[in-house]
This record gives C-alpha cells, sequence and structure tokens, in this order.
C-alpha cells in the first residue's frame, strides 16, 4: 500500500513582527494594500493599429476568433490562452478575456492581502516592497504582454512567504501558478522553473530531508497543471508537442535574427542594479544571511534570463531587465531586516535603483506612459472602461479606425480585386486587413520575420505550398534593412512556384495563384566551398543557397547574449553595391541568383511570367561584425528550377 508523503512546513521565523497596533501603521498598511492592488491590475484590451508589434496581437486575436489553435495552426511564443492577456475585439475574445483577468485579479488580491495582513510584517518592509514594486510596473505592460510577469511576481512572493514564514498553501500554490504561465506564454514558463530550481538547490542545501519532498511536489505539481491546460485547450497532444518545439525554435533564433547593439553605457547600468542587489541582500545583514542566500538562488536564473531578453536587442527591451530587477529588490524587502544601520542601505539602494529607472525606463517609456503603469492609473483605468462594455468596445472601433493610418491600408483598385477572396499578407505589418474587412488568411508563425529559423521557415513555406489562398499581398518592407527574400528564403521559393504578379499598386503588390507550379523540383548544377568572408561570383540562371556552421564564438555569443549583425551585400555588373542585414542560418533554402529581387517593382517583375527579370546581381558578399560567429569556411550549391 503507497505511502502519503508528509511534508514538514518551514517554521515561522523567530523574529516574525505583530502586526501594527497604532491607527497610523494600521491606515499606512491598508493604503499600501490598495496602491499596489492597483498597479497589479491585470484589465487589459486593446484596439487594432497599424504598427508591427500589433500585428502579431491582432493576427493572434484574428485567428483565435476564426477557430485556428496554437500548434496545430500557429507557432509563436504564447501559449493557447496567450490572446486572452492581450485581447482586441474580435468573436468572444474580449469577455473572455475579461472574465480570465478578473479571475487573475482576484488571485494577486489574495497573494497582497496574505503579504500585508497575515505575514506580520513590519510596516517599513511593506513601504519598500510597494515603492520597488510600483518600479517594477512597466514589465506588467511591457510589449502587449505583462501579465505573465504578474503571475510570475505573484507565485515569487508566495515563495519567498513561504521560506520565511512556512505554509505548505503558499508553496502549493505557488507552483499552481508557474504551472499556469506556460499557458499564456512559454519562456516565462521557463523563468519561472529556474526560479523553482535555484528555490530548491538553496533548500537542498539547508535541509536536504524537506527539500525532496518539496521537489517531488516541483515536478508533480507545475507539470500537471501545463498537461492539464494543454488538454483542455490545445486541440491534440501532438499540437502540444508542435507548440514546445516551435516556441523552442523562435526562443533559439531570437539571439541571432532580432540583435541590436545600443547604447554601451547600459551595460554600466546593468552592473550598477547587481551590485545594488548584492548589496540590499548582504551589507550589514549577518543575522539574514541565510535567507539572502536563499533570494539569491531564487532570483538568481531569472535575473540572467531577463539580462539576456533585455539586451539581445538592446532597445525598448531593455526595460525588461531593469523592471525585473525592481521585482528582486521587493521581493528581498519583504523579508530582510531595514532598520538600524540596515535602514541606510535600504534608503541608498532605493535612492540609487530610482535614479537608474529614470534613465533606462522613464526616459524611453516617457512619463505619459511610466506614471500612469506605477501609479495603478492605467490598468484601473481599463478596469472602470470594462465596466461598460458596450461603450469600451465602440470605443476600440473607433480607435481602430483612427489607428490604422492610410498607408496602411489597401489601394482601392487593390481592395476591389481582392473582393470576398482568401487572402495573406507577407508584410510585416498587416492589421489594417481587419478596417479593409478582407477575408484574411493567418499562416502559422503569424509574422513572416519571427521564422527565424530553417525549421520555422519550412512550416510557413508548407502553408503556402499547400493551403496558399488566392491572393497574397506584399508591401516590400522589411525591419532593421533585411532583405525581405533572405529573410525567409524557403517561404519566398514556394511564393515564386505557386504565385504570379497580378497588379503592383503604390503601396503594395497583389499576387496571385497559379493552377499549376511554376516548376516541380530543382536539380543542383554546381556546388562548392566558399569563404563567408570572400563570398562568391553567381553563374547565370541558377538559385544558390549555402550553410555555414556556428563557430564556438557565435555558440557562446548565442548562450551569453546576442550574435551581431550580418550583412549581405549584392554587387551589380558595376561594382555597385546594396547591403542587407541576413540571417545566414537560413540560407539553407533557395534563393534566386542574379535577378535576386531588392525592391517591390523588382519582385513584381520576377513573378511577372510575361516579363523577363533583369539581371540585377554578379557577386554576393558578406560583411558585418557576426561573421566571426560562423565558421568560416561555406558549403555553396547552385540549383536549376526543372518545370
Amino acid at each position: 500500500m503507497p505511502q502519503s508523503i508528509a511534508i514538514a512546513e518551514p517554521q515561522p521565523t523567530s523574529s516574525a513582527t505583530p502586526l501594527p497596533s497604532t491607527l497610523g501603521a494600521k491606515v499606512a498598511r491598508v493604503l499600501l494594500f490598495l496602491w499596489t492592488v492597483t498597479i497589479a491590475c491585470p484589465i487589459r484590451y486593446w484596439p487594432v493599429d497599424g504598427s508591427i508589434d500589433n500585428t502579431w496581437v491582432f493576427a493572434l486575436n484574428y485567428a483565435a476568433a476564426h477557430g485556428l489553435r496554437m500548434g496545430r495552426d500557429l507557432i509563436w511564443t504564447t501559449g493557447p490562452l496567450g490572446y486572452l492577456v492581450f485581447p482586441q475585439d474580435f468573436g468572444n475574445n474580449l469577455t473572455q478575456a475579461l472574465a480570465l483577468q478578473s479571475v487573475l485579479w482576484i488571485a494577486l488580491i489574495a497573494i497582497l492581502a496574505d503579504l500585508f495582513f497575515r505575514a506580520n510584517l513590519p510596516t517599513r518592509n511593506l513601504i519598500f516592497f510597494s515603492l520597488f514594486f510600483s518600479l517594477s510596473a512597466p514589465l506588467y505592460w511591457f510589449n502587449f504582454l505583462g501579465l505573465e510577469n504578474l503571475m510570475l511576481t505573484g507565485a515569487l512572493i508566495l515563495l519567498v512567504l513561504y521560506r520565511q514564514r512556512g505554509g505548505l498553501p503558499r508553496y502549493v500554490a505557488a507552483l499552481l501558478v508557474i504551472g499556469a504561465v506556460p499557458l499564456i506564454k512559454l519562456t516565462s514558463g521557463m523563468l519561472g522553473a529556474g526560479a523553482i530550481a535555484g528555490f530548491l538547490l538553496e533548500r537542498a542545501i539547508r535541509n536536504r530531508k524537506q527539500a525532496w519532498r518539496e521537489a517531488v511536489l516541483a515536478l508533480i505539481v507545475p507539470a500537471a497543471v501545463a498537461m492539464a491546460g494543454c488538454w483542455l485547450f490545445l486541440p491534440s497532444w501532438g499540437a502540444a508537442l508542435l507548440y514546445l518545439r516551435g516556441s523552442l525554435e523562435i526562443v533559439k533564433g531570437y539571439s541571432s535574427a532580432m540583435s541590436l547593439t545600443g547604447d554601451p553605457i547600459e551595460f554600466a547600468g546593468v552592473v550598477d542594479v547587481l551590485l545594488a542587489i548584492a548589496a540590499f541582500l548582504f551589507v550589514r545583514n549577518k543575522d539574514r544571511r541565510a535567507m539572502a542566500w536563499s533570494l539569491a538562488a531564487l532570483l538568481a536564473v531569472p535575473l540572467a534570463v531577463s539580462f539576456k531578453h533585455g539586451f539581445v536587442r538592446q532597445d525598448l527591451h531593455v526595460v525588461n531587465f531593469f523592471c525585473f530587477a525592481g521585482v528582486a529588490l521587493a521581493l528581498s524587502a519583504i523579508v530582510l531586516p531595514l532598520d538600524g544601520k540596515r535602514s541606510q542601505v535600504a534608503f541608498l539602494v532605493l535612492l540609487n535603483f530610482g535614479i537608474l529607472s529614470m534613465e533606462y525606463m522613464f526616459a524611453r517609456l516617457g512619463l505619459d506612459e511610466a506614471v500612469p503603469e506605477m501609479t495603478g492609473m492605467r490598468g484601473v483605468a481599463m478596469a472602470a472602461g470594462a465596466l461598460r462594455l458596450s461603450a469600451a468596445r465602440a470605443d476600440l472601433r473607433a480607435a481602430g479606425e483612427a489607428k490604422v493610418p492610410a498607408d496602411a491600408r489597401l489601394e482601392p483598385h487593390l481592395r476591389a480585386l481582392v473582393g470576398d477572396e482568401p487572402v495573406a499578407s507577407l508584410s510585416i505589418a498587416y492589421a489594417g486587413a481587419a478596417v479593409d474587412h478582407l477575408n484574411l488568411q493567418i499562416y502559422p508563425i503569424v509574422q513572416r520575420y519571427s521564422a527565424y529559423t530553417p525549421a520555422l521557415d519550412e512550416r510557413n513555406a508548407e502553408w503556402i505550398r499547400d493551403r496558399g489562398p488566392r491572393f497574397l499581398l506584399f508591401d516590400g518592407n522589411a525591419i532593421d534593412t533585411r532583405h525581405f527574400w533572405a529573410e525567409t528564403p524557403a517561404m519566398w521559393q514556394e511564393v515564386y512556384r505557386w504565385y504570379d504578379t497580378r497588379s503592383l499598386g503604390s503601396r503594395n503588390l497583389l499576387l496571385e495563384r497559379r493552377t499549376s507550379p511554376r516548376f516541380t523540383r530543382m536539380v543542383e548544377v554546381g556546388r562548392g566551398a566558399v569563404s563567408i568572408a570572400d563570398g562568391f561570383d553567381l553563374p547565370p540562371a541558377v538559385f544558390w543557397k549555402m550553410g555555414c556552421g556556428d563557430s564556438i564564438e557565435g555558440d557562446l555569443r548565442k548562450l551569453v547574449l546576442r550574435v551581431p549583425e550580418v550583412y549581405m551585400q549584392l554587387v551589380d555588373g558595376d561594382g555597385h553595391r546594396q547591403t542587407f542585414r541576413v540571417l545566414p542560418e537560413v540560407l539553407s533554402a533557395p534563393l534566386p541568383g542574379r535577378n535576386l529581387p531588392a525592391t517591390l517593382p523588382d519582385l513584381a517583375a520576377l513573378l511577372d511570367p510575361g516579363a523577363t527579370a533583369p539581371a540585377l546581381t554578379k557577386r554576393i558578399v558578406f560583411s558585418g561584425p557576426g561573421l566571426t560567429s560562423y565558421r568560416a569556411a561555406c558549403a555553396v550549391e547552385f540549383l536549376a528550377p526543372v518545370p
């Protein structure tokens, strides 16, 4: 007969401080609680607009409203419930999202009530917690997401309270939350797993007998929640596996594809923050040294992941690191002493972090965005608007009409040609399709530029080949000076195979599906080894593809931070060069040779069956600081299409 596992709970520390008895302290505690509850308000909903980032928000909402499911039909780092944390008013998305967000707010209120009224914490600690928590607020709004970060913060609060005060329900609740996070965003679930691993490591060092029991729960509870969520919200276990693989592919390619160098002085800010956290944990803190090491173990992996996420693309993304540092300091303020000589350390850390926040967060977000988030007014205003749901929907529709500019919409004559026929957009921003009321079709990686790896590119290519709609639209634009064809060559190969130019507008190219493919297969007509730094000449009338493995330096760069930019130069017969950013990993699919298009008219000519595409390029040359991340010798293969 199996024996039940008894979990020994941590005992409350002897330094527990009783709840304040003075009226002023009680009022302060209530006001601080209400402030943090408003900051933690998770009510969110968004209008359609013409921006790049709003496009994936629109695509996932539109897809959910039209019955497309994660894994089976879509691949993204957001989970099957992801669209409910950035809802737009399609189908039942908004009402479902508001229901989920309300439940999440109730759970967060319960966690904060436990912190403020049951954990017997000094008022001084709660003041510092609230201030640091407010400075972390932009993390809960970042790039249309953020609710997964709120959930993770709530789980970390429960883990810290469990470590300090005991209470098995706190530990189990934290594990339940961490198990639910991957249903919203897989990478946040990985971050939560890292926090649990650090927590258990410290527990194993200090209390091995109890730690193995906690480890059993940590293995069972989150996995059970995640599996139950996949069973409920994904169409099959096969779809769950595809969601997992696809999301990991996006994570894998991010360090190379989306790298962007920023101001080097920001790394000094990272060092400053880490030193501030270390000082907050260890300076003048001999009595709570064990708790300080416990916090260090808990926060090590999340801080490292937040740094990588924030500094691979060193623009607004740096907010991720600096805001999570605010979470780390808020958690530390819960359990570390802040009176006596420690009060000086706490004040200096708060002052230092506040100044850094002004420099690295407010300057990027702007006071008009940062202040409402830090005070909680932005979420509360949305919550108030949601109480009048019909009016909120009308406001969203009006905002969508206003936020999609004329140049983000389809030209009238192209709109007339498309009619009600199925159409997909290859453009980086296509949320204007909602305003144009197109019969839009969504391909698996919903923004083409995010197909960072050959596997993801091939997934979209299969969709074009097997399920491509009658019409495709493309505006010729690409992010980060990329070459649009070299960005996703496998997908473009299928476009070239199956589509002809129908009409070229002032902003968009309309392609129409052929009744039979342009060619059936490609055969090899030559191959060779070349130096990536030297490049190679292009024979006439061929396609080419290239394979370059990662160097040791490249593997280390991907692991630690980012791979710098690599550029491809198209050299014509007169020596003139056009320079585009490329990702060497995806160049393993064929690209046109001498008639590789660089502009929208070039592409229209290449896909026009009645025209001859001009010879534009005689030589390919690669350059850029990222070349050393790849092996010097690359294999180049030349191919010819066979009708």
